[in-house]
Protein backbone atom coordinates (compact mmCIF):
# COMPACT_ATOMS: atom_id res chain seq x y z
CA UNK A 1 0.00 0.00 0.00
CA UNK A 2 1.38 3.31 -0.68
CA UNK A 3 0.22 6.94 0.31
CA UNK A 4 0.93 10.14 -2.12
CA UNK A 5 0.71 13.65 -1.19
CA UNK A 6 -0.50 15.72 -3.56
CA UNK A 7 -1.87 19.09 -4.48
CA UNK A 8 -4.85 19.23 -6.86
CA UNK A 9 -3.56 16.47 -8.96
CA UNK A 10 -4.80 12.82 -10.01
CA UNK A 11 -2.84 9.67 -10.75
CA UNK A 12 -3.36 6.39 -12.11
CA UNK A 13 -2.18 2.40 -11.50
CA UNK A 14 -2.53 -0.21 -14.17
CA UNK A 15 -2.74 -3.72 -12.85
CA UNK A 16 -5.20 -5.18 -10.30
CA UNK A 17 -4.81 -2.70 -7.73
CA UNK A 18 -5.81 1.10 -8.27
CA UNK A 19 -4.92 4.37 -7.31
CA UNK A 20 -6.81 7.12 -6.16
CA UNK A 21 -6.08 11.20 -5.86
CA UNK A 22 -6.89 13.71 -3.55
CA UNK A 23 -6.72 17.31 -3.25
CA UNK A 24 -4.59 16.74 -0.43
CA UNK A 25 -3.43 13.61 -0.55
CA UNK A 26 -3.73 10.62 -2.46
CA UNK A 27 -3.79 6.38 -1.32
CA UNK A 28 -2.96 3.39 -3.45
CA UNK A 29 -2.91 0.33 -2.91
CA UNK A 30 -2.90 -3.16 -4.96
CA UNK A 31 -1.82 -6.48 -5.38
CA UNK A 32 0.55 -5.60 -8.81
CA UNK A 33 2.28 -2.96 -10.43
CA UNK A 34 2.31 -1.99 -14.08
CA UNK A 35 3.61 0.87 -15.87
CA UNK A 36 3.08 4.10 -14.63
CA UNK A 37 3.01 7.31 -16.63
CA UNK A 38 3.69 10.81 -15.73
CA UNK A 39 3.92 14.24 -17.67
CA UNK A 40 7.36 14.20 -17.96
CA UNK A 41 7.78 10.81 -20.37
CA UNK A 42 9.32 8.88 -17.53
CA UNK A 43 7.74 4.82 -17.28
CA UNK A 44 8.59 2.07 -15.19
CA UNK A 45 8.17 -1.17 -16.83
CA UNK A 46 8.69 -2.86 -13.41
CA UNK A 47 7.05 -2.84 -9.81
CA UNK A 48 8.98 -0.63 -7.97
CA UNK A 49 8.90 0.86 -3.79
CA UNK A 50 6.76 3.20 -3.32
CA UNK A 51 9.76 4.47 -1.49
CA UNK A 52 11.82 4.15 -4.88
CA UNK A 53 9.60 5.89 -7.47
CA UNK A 54 5.80 6.72 -6.93
CA UNK A 55 6.14 8.86 -3.85
CA UNK A 56 9.31 10.52 -5.57
CA UNK A 57 7.65 10.96 -8.74
CA UNK A 58 4.15 11.91 -7.34
CA UNK A 59 5.37 14.34 -4.50
CA UNK A 60 7.49 15.91 -6.55
CA UNK A 61 10.90 15.00 -5.26
CA UNK A 62 14.53 15.17 -5.91
CA UNK A 63 13.77 14.08 -9.13
CA UNK A 64 12.36 17.05 -10.16
CA UNK A 65 9.28 19.53 -10.39
CA UNK A 66 5.62 19.10 -8.60
CA UNK A 67 4.63 15.70 -9.36
CA UNK A 68 1.50 14.74 -11.52
CA UNK A 69 0.06 11.55 -13.04
CA UNK A 70 -1.85 10.62 -15.74
CA UNK A 71 -3.92 8.12 -16.59
CA UNK A 72 -2.12 5.60 -19.20
CA UNK A 73 -4.55 2.43 -20.00
CA UNK A 74 -7.52 0.52 -18.45
CA UNK A 75 -7.77 -1.68 -15.53
CA UNK A 76 -7.51 1.09 -13.38
CA UNK A 77 -9.17 4.56 -12.06
CA UNK A 78 -8.95 7.57 -9.94
CA UNK A 79 -11.14 10.03 -8.14
CA UNK A 80 -11.07 13.05 -6.25
CA UNK A 81 -11.19 12.42 -2.25
CA UNK A 82 -10.46 14.56 1.38
CA UNK A 83 -9.51 11.39 3.08
CA UNK A 84 -8.93 7.55 3.25
CA UNK A 85 -8.59 4.88 5.29
CA UNK A 86 -5.53 2.70 5.13
CA UNK A 87 -7.36 -0.79 4.92
CA UNK A 88 -3.99 -3.66 4.69
CA UNK A 89 -0.64 -4.15 2.76
CA UNK A 90 -0.14 -4.89 -0.48
CA UNK A 91 -3.87 -5.90 -1.81
CA UNK A 92 -7.21 -5.03 -0.97
CA UNK A 93 -9.27 -1.63 -1.56
CA UNK A 94 -9.67 1.60 -0.08
CA UNK A 95 -12.49 2.92 2.09
CA UNK A 96 -13.66 6.77 2.14
CA UNK A 97 -14.03 7.77 5.62
CA UNK A 98 -16.37 11.02 6.09
CA UNK A 99 -15.16 13.10 8.65
CA UNK A 100 -17.62 13.14 11.49
CA UNK A 101 -18.79 16.66 11.96
CA UNK A 102 -20.70 17.92 15.15
CA UNK A 103 -22.70 21.56 14.60
CA UNK A 104 -22.25 23.13 17.83
CA UNK A 105 -23.31 26.48 16.90
CA UNK A 106 -26.61 24.61 16.50
CA UNK A 107 -26.61 23.44 19.72
CA UNK A 108 -25.66 26.19 21.42
CA UNK A 109 -28.68 28.65 19.80
CA UNK A 110 -30.85 25.63 20.95
CA UNK A 111 -30.05 25.84 23.94
CA UNK A 112 -30.52 29.38 24.22
CA UNK A 113 -33.42 29.83 22.71
CA UNK A 114 -34.83 27.22 25.31
CA UNK A 115 -33.44 29.21 28.24
CA UNK A 116 -34.66 32.09 27.02
CA UNK A 117 -38.06 30.74 26.84
CA UNK A 118 -38.19 29.47 30.71
CA UNK A 119 -36.96 32.81 31.66
CA UNK A 120 -39.72 34.58 29.97
CA UNK A 121 -42.05 32.45 31.25
CA UNK A 122 -40.80 32.68 34.61
CA UNK A 123 -40.68 36.99 34.16
CA UNK A 124 -44.39 37.28 32.92
CA UNK A 125 -46.46 34.35 34.31
CA UNK A 126 -44.58 34.71 37.77
CA UNK A 127 -44.79 31.73 40.18
CA UNK A 128 -48.59 30.03 39.73
CA UNK A 129 -50.75 30.68 42.23
CA UNK A 130 -53.47 28.59 43.29
CA UNK A 131 -56.19 30.33 44.58
CA UNK A 132 -59.11 28.13 46.01
CA UNK A 133 -62.74 29.38 45.37
CA UNK A 134 -64.73 28.50 48.65
CA UNK A 135 -67.57 25.44 47.88
CA UNK A 136 -70.92 27.12 47.29
CA UNK A 137 -73.17 25.90 50.32
CA UNK A 138 -76.80 26.64 49.18
CA UNK A 139 -78.98 28.62 46.73
CA UNK A 140 -78.29 31.55 45.59
CA UNK A 141 -80.71 34.64 47.62
CA UNK A 142 -81.47 38.40 47.46
CA UNK A 143 -80.27 40.99 50.17
CA UNK A 144 -82.33 44.21 49.79
CA UNK A 145 -81.75 47.84 51.19
CA UNK A 146 -84.30 50.65 50.40
CA UNK A 147 -85.08 53.74 52.94
CA UNK A 148 -83.14 55.10 55.55
CA UNK A 149 -82.24 52.09 55.78
CA UNK A 150 -84.41 49.41 55.80
CA UNK A 151 -83.06 45.55 55.23
CA UNK A 152 -84.14 42.83 53.83
CA UNK A 153 -81.48 39.93 54.88
CA UNK A 154 -80.36 36.94 52.59
CA UNK A 155 -81.72 34.74 55.54
CA UNK A 156 -85.11 37.53 55.34
CA UNK A 157 -84.40 39.42 58.90
CA UNK A 158 -85.24 42.85 59.03
CA UNK A 159 -82.85 44.85 60.67
CA UNK A 160 -82.67 49.12 60.54
CA UNK A 161 -79.74 51.03 61.28
CA UNK A 162 -79.31 54.82 61.48
CA UNK A 163 -76.19 55.57 61.81
CA UNK A 164 -74.23 57.80 59.37
CA UNK A 165 -70.62 56.50 57.62
CA UNK A 166 -69.90 53.63 56.28
CA UNK A 167 -70.70 50.08 57.43
CA UNK A 168 -70.15 46.76 56.00
CA UNK A 169 -72.73 44.99 54.10
CA UNK A 170 -71.39 41.75 52.86
CA UNK A 171 -67.78 41.10 54.74
CA UNK A 172 -66.19 37.32 53.45
CA UNK A 173 -63.12 36.05 52.53
CA UNK A 174 -63.76 37.12 48.40
CA UNK A 175 -66.26 39.56 48.41
CA UNK A 176 -66.72 42.59 50.18
CA UNK A 177 -69.57 45.06 50.13
CA UNK A 178 -70.07 48.38 52.08
CA UNK A 179 -72.91 50.95 52.39
CA UNK A 180 -72.18 54.70 52.52
CA UNK A 181 -75.05 55.88 54.74
CA UNK A 182 -75.97 59.83 55.06
CA UNK A 183 -78.69 62.31 55.90
CA UNK A 184 -80.81 63.58 53.12
CA UNK A 185 -82.99 66.63 53.00
CA UNK A 186 -85.91 64.07 52.46
CA UNK A 187 -85.10 62.04 55.62
CA UNK A 188 -85.77 64.52 58.51
CA UNK A 189 -82.09 63.71 59.42
CA UNK A 190 -82.54 59.68 59.00
CA UNK A 191 -79.49 57.95 57.27
CA UNK A 192 -80.27 56.69 53.74
CA UNK A 193 -78.08 54.72 51.62
CA UNK A 194 -76.28 57.15 49.87
CA UNK A 195 -73.36 55.40 48.06
CA UNK A 196 -72.33 51.37 47.80
CA UNK A 197 -68.53 50.14 47.21
CA UNK A 198 -68.34 46.50 45.55
CA UNK A 199 -64.49 45.17 46.12
CA UNK A 200 -62.39 42.22 47.44
CA UNK A 201 -60.49 39.25 45.92
CA UNK A 202 -63.03 38.41 43.64
CA UNK A 203 -62.39 41.20 42.11
CA UNK A 204 -58.74 41.10 41.62
CA UNK A 205 -58.66 44.06 43.36
CA UNK A 206 -60.75 46.21 41.56
CA UNK A 207 -63.69 48.45 43.04
CA UNK A 208 -66.70 49.83 41.76
CA UNK A 209 -68.59 52.80 43.43
CA UNK A 210 -72.35 54.05 42.60
CA UNK A 211 -73.77 57.11 44.22
CA UNK A 212 -76.92 58.75 43.97
CA UNK A 213 -77.76 60.96 41.21
CA UNK A 214 -77.64 64.35 42.19
CA UNK A 215 -74.39 64.30 43.92
CA UNK A 216 -73.10 60.91 42.90
CA UNK A 217 -71.03 58.89 39.95
CA UNK A 218 -70.64 56.08 38.68
CA UNK A 219 -66.97 54.83 39.76
CA UNK A 220 -64.37 51.78 38.42
CA UNK A 221 -60.93 52.00 40.34
CA UNK A 222 -62.20 55.96 41.01
CA UNK A 223 -62.68 56.87 37.18
CA UNK A 224 -65.84 57.85 35.67
CA UNK A 225 -67.71 55.36 33.85
CA UNK A 226 -71.08 55.09 32.42
CA UNK A 227 -71.77 58.83 31.70
CA UNK A 228 -74.32 57.95 29.30
CA UNK A 229 -77.43 56.65 29.93
CA UNK A 230 -78.29 53.72 29.26
CA UNK A 231 -74.58 52.81 28.51
CA UNK A 232 -72.49 49.66 29.47
CA UNK A 233 -69.09 48.51 31.03
CA UNK A 234 -67.15 45.56 30.48
CA UNK A 235 -63.18 44.74 32.53
CA UNK A 236 -62.13 41.32 31.69
CA UNK A 237 -65.35 39.44 33.38
CA UNK A 238 -66.83 41.91 35.36
CA UNK A 239 -69.92 43.50 33.29
CA UNK A 240 -71.40 46.47 33.95
CA UNK A 241 -74.88 48.15 32.56
CA UNK A 242 -76.63 51.06 32.83
CA UNK A 243 -79.95 50.87 31.98
CA UNK A 244 -83.86 51.43 33.23
CA UNK A 245 -84.88 47.66 33.38
CA UNK A 246 -85.06 45.42 36.07
CA UNK A 247 -86.72 43.34 38.85
CA UNK A 248 -86.80 45.72 40.86
CA UNK A 249 -89.33 48.04 38.99
CA UNK A 250 -93.14 47.43 40.15
CA UNK A 251 -96.05 48.61 38.15
CA UNK A 252 -97.00 51.12 41.12
CA UNK A 253 -94.29 53.20 40.18
CA UNK A 254 -94.30 53.21 36.75
CA UNK A 255 -94.32 56.96 36.45
CA UNK A 256 -91.24 57.26 37.92
CA UNK A 257 -87.96 57.46 35.87
CA UNK A 258 -85.66 54.68 36.89
CA UNK A 259 -81.54 54.79 36.71
CA UNK A 260 -80.58 51.14 37.41
CA UNK A 261 -76.98 49.59 37.67
CA UNK A 262 -76.37 45.91 36.80
CA UNK A 263 -73.69 44.46 37.80
CA UNK A 264 -72.77 41.20 36.60
CA UNK A 265 -69.52 39.75 38.57
CA UNK A 266 -67.48 36.85 39.19
CA UNK A 267 -68.65 33.96 41.83
CA UNK A 268 -72.47 34.88 40.45
CA UNK A 269 -72.82 38.03 42.43
CA UNK A 270 -75.23 40.20 41.07
CA UNK A 271 -76.42 43.78 42.14
CA UNK A 272 -78.71 45.87 40.99
CA UNK A 273 -78.73 49.47 42.36
CA UNK A 274 -81.43 51.82 42.06
CA UNK A 275 -79.82 55.62 41.52
CA UNK A 276 -82.85 58.15 42.91
CA UNK A 277 -81.97 62.41 43.77
CA UNK A 278 -80.34 62.00 46.79
CA UNK A 279 -80.45 57.75 47.95
CA UNK A 280 -80.13 54.06 46.53
CA UNK A 281 -81.89 51.16 46.52
CA UNK A 282 -79.96 47.95 46.20
CA UNK A 283 -80.19 44.32 45.36
CA UNK A 284 -77.62 41.65 46.12
CA UNK A 285 -77.92 38.61 44.99
CA UNK A 286 -74.85 35.65 45.79
CA UNK A 287 -74.42 32.34 47.05
CA UNK A 288 -73.19 31.14 50.68
CA UNK A 289 -70.23 30.33 50.39
CA UNK A 290 -67.94 27.90 52.87
CA UNK A 291 -65.50 30.75 54.86
CA UNK A 292 -69.11 32.28 56.00
CA UNK A 293 -69.83 36.37 55.95
CA UNK A 294 -71.46 38.58 57.73
CA UNK A 295 -72.41 42.50 57.91
CA UNK A 296 -75.96 43.99 57.98
CA UNK A 297 -77.44 41.65 55.14
CA UNK A 298 -76.67 38.81 58.03
CA UNK A 299 -74.16 36.12 57.79
CA UNK A 300 -76.56 33.81 55.55
CA UNK A 301 -77.07 30.66 57.40
CA UNK A 302 -80.36 29.92 57.17
CA UNK A 303 -81.56 31.57 59.87
CA UNK A 304 -83.45 34.88 60.22
CA UNK A 305 -83.21 34.83 64.24
CA UNK A 306 -79.82 35.62 64.49
CA UNK A 307 -80.29 38.33 61.75
CA UNK A 308 -81.79 41.23 63.75
CA UNK A 309 -81.01 44.63 64.74
CA UNK A 310 -79.82 43.15 68.32
CA UNK A 311 -77.62 40.40 66.89
CA UNK A 312 -76.05 42.20 64.09
CA UNK A 313 -74.98 45.23 66.45
CA UNK A 314 -73.44 42.51 69.13
CA UNK A 315 -71.36 40.85 66.04
CA UNK A 316 -69.84 45.00 65.83
CA UNK A 317 -71.01 45.82 62.21
CA UNK A 318 -73.67 48.56 63.54
CA UNK A 319 -69.35 50.26 64.11
CA UNK A 320 -67.94 52.05 61.03
CA UNK A 321 -65.55 50.36 59.03
CA UNK A 322 -61.94 51.56 60.35
CA UNK A 323 -60.05 53.08 57.39
CA UNK A 324 -57.60 51.05 56.51
CA UNK A 325 -60.49 48.46 55.60
CA UNK A 326 -62.49 51.07 53.52
CA UNK A 327 -63.42 50.43 49.82
CA UNK A 328 -64.44 53.92 49.47
CA UNK A 329 -61.38 56.69 49.22
CA UNK A 330 -61.74 58.22 52.49
CA UNK A 331 -64.58 58.11 55.45
CA UNK A 332 -67.40 61.19 55.14
CA UNK A 333 -67.96 63.86 57.46
CA UNK A 334 -70.56 63.20 59.49
CA UNK A 335 -72.55 64.44 62.39
CA UNK A 336 -72.63 63.11 65.97
CA UNK A 337 -75.07 60.48 65.03
CA UNK A 338 -78.33 59.61 62.82
CA UNK A 339 -81.63 59.95 64.44
CA UNK A 340 -83.14 57.44 65.80
CA UNK A 341 -86.84 57.48 65.27
CA UNK A 342 -89.40 54.43 65.58
CA UNK A 343 -93.13 54.43 63.99
CA UNK A 344 -94.25 55.49 67.34
CA UNK A 345 -92.87 59.01 67.07
CA UNK A 346 -95.40 59.55 64.22
CA UNK A 347 -98.47 61.58 64.76
CA UNK A 348 -101.47 59.28 64.08
CA UNK A 349 -103.00 61.77 61.26
CA UNK A 350 -100.02 61.26 59.22
CA UNK A 351 -99.62 57.25 60.37
CA UNK A 352 -102.94 56.98 58.53
CA UNK A 353 -101.90 58.87 55.43
CA UNK A 354 -99.15 56.41 55.67
CA UNK A 355 -101.42 53.76 55.77
CA UNK A 356 -103.56 55.14 52.92
CA UNK A 357 -100.35 56.03 50.46
CA UNK A 358 -98.62 52.35 50.82
CA UNK A 359 -101.56 50.30 50.67
CA UNK A 360 -102.61 52.16 47.55
CA UNK A 361 -99.22 51.57 45.77
CA UNK A 362 -98.54 47.57 47.40
CA UNK A 363 -102.22 46.53 48.50
CA UNK A 364 -100.37 43.02 49.16
CA UNK A 365 -97.82 44.65 51.92
CA UNK A 366 -98.28 43.88 55.65
CA UNK A 367 -96.14 43.55 58.63
CA UNK A 368 -92.72 44.87 58.63
CA UNK A 369 -92.77 45.91 54.82
CA UNK A 370 -95.77 47.59 55.44
CA UNK A 371 -94.80 49.21 58.60
CA UNK A 372 -91.31 50.35 56.97
CA UNK A 373 -93.33 52.13 54.66
CA UNK A 374 -95.57 54.25 56.73
CA UNK A 375 -92.54 55.08 58.56
CA UNK A 376 -91.11 56.44 55.35
CA UNK A 377 -94.12 58.57 54.35
CA UNK A 378 -94.05 59.43 57.90
CA UNK A 379 -90.61 60.94 58.37
CA UNK A 380 -89.69 61.37 54.16
CA UNK A 381 -92.70 62.14 52.34
CA UNK A 382 -94.39 60.42 49.98
CA UNK A 383 -92.42 60.80 46.80
CA UNK A 384 -89.60 59.52 48.94
CA UNK A 385 -91.93 56.43 50.22
CA UNK A 386 -93.11 55.81 46.60
CA UNK A 387 -89.07 55.70 45.49
CA UNK A 388 -88.68 52.90 48.03
CA UNK A 389 -91.59 50.81 47.47
CA UNK A 390 -89.73 49.73 44.37
CA UNK A 391 -87.40 47.57 46.74
CA UNK A 392 -90.52 46.84 49.19
CA UNK A 393 -92.57 44.93 46.22
CA UNK A 394 -90.07 42.60 45.96
CA UNK A 395 -88.77 41.87 50.00
CA UNK A 396 -90.38 38.89 51.76
CA UNK A 397 -92.47 39.66 54.78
Amino acid sequence: AMHVHHSHRSGAMMGGGAMMGGSSRVGMIGGGMGAMGYQSAVAYSAAPSCEESCLVAACGGDDGGPGMMTYVGSGGSYTTETTYKYVGNGAGEFAYVAPKQTNITCIAIGLGVALLVIILVVIIGGTPVTTTTPKPEGPPQDCLLWGDPHIDTFDHGFPNFYGEGEYWIVKSPMVSIQGRYLATPFTNGLSATHQIAVGGEFLSGHTIVVGPMENGQIAFDGQVIMQAFPSTFVQGDIMLSYNGEGKLVDNAQGHLMKHIVHMDLPLGVHLQVMRWANHLNVRITMTPRAGGQDGTCGNFNGSPSDDTTQAITARGFAQRVPPDELLFHMQAQVGPGGKTLTIADCPPKKRQHGMDVCKGDQPAASGKLLESCIFDVCFAGDQYAGEDGLAESEAKS
